[in-house]
């Protein structure tokens, strides 16, 4: 069995690829169902469902990078936390956002890790751009 930290950087490895496929449903098989995610100055985005809509949202048809960096991470039984940063691209290398996250993580059943809590904020907010 793979340890929290092995999982969690796999799951960030298929994330960045949906997310630059423009992928929204397959990025959200990262949440458990009743997840939560916490955007900034947002109301809270409840369930798998609805995190994948508001994804949809977020990375459009796709097209654009995404580097997600784990820092610490911390097992404790079923449960995990996470703290790490993340950058969002333009296809020519422009910064559109960047960020620090804290992230709850929960072990399942059939021992796959998944996000239960996921609270964000912005470095540089989207629409900010930083030139490469």
């Amino acid at each position: 069995m793979s340890t929290a930290r092995e999982a969690i950087v796999e799951a960030y490895k298929a994330f960045e690829r949906a997310f630059f496929s423009g992928d929204a449903d397959t990025l959200a098989q990262i949440y458990t169902d009743d997840a939560e995610w916490l955007l900034p100055e947002m109301p809270i985005v409840r369930g798998r469902e609805a995190i994948a809509e508001a994804w949809k949202g977020v990375i459009g048809p796709g097209g654009n990078p995404i580097r997600v960096d784990v820092g610490e991470v911390v097992e404790n039984g079923d449960w995990a936390y996470e703290v790490g940063s993340f950058t969002a691209s333009a296809p020519d290398g422009s910064v559109l956002n960047a960020g620090k996250y804290v992230v709850i993580w929960k072990r399942q059943a059939n021992g796959a890790w998944k996000t239960h809590r996921d609270i964000f904020n912005w470095d540089i907010p989207p629409g900010k751009a930083v030139p490469a």
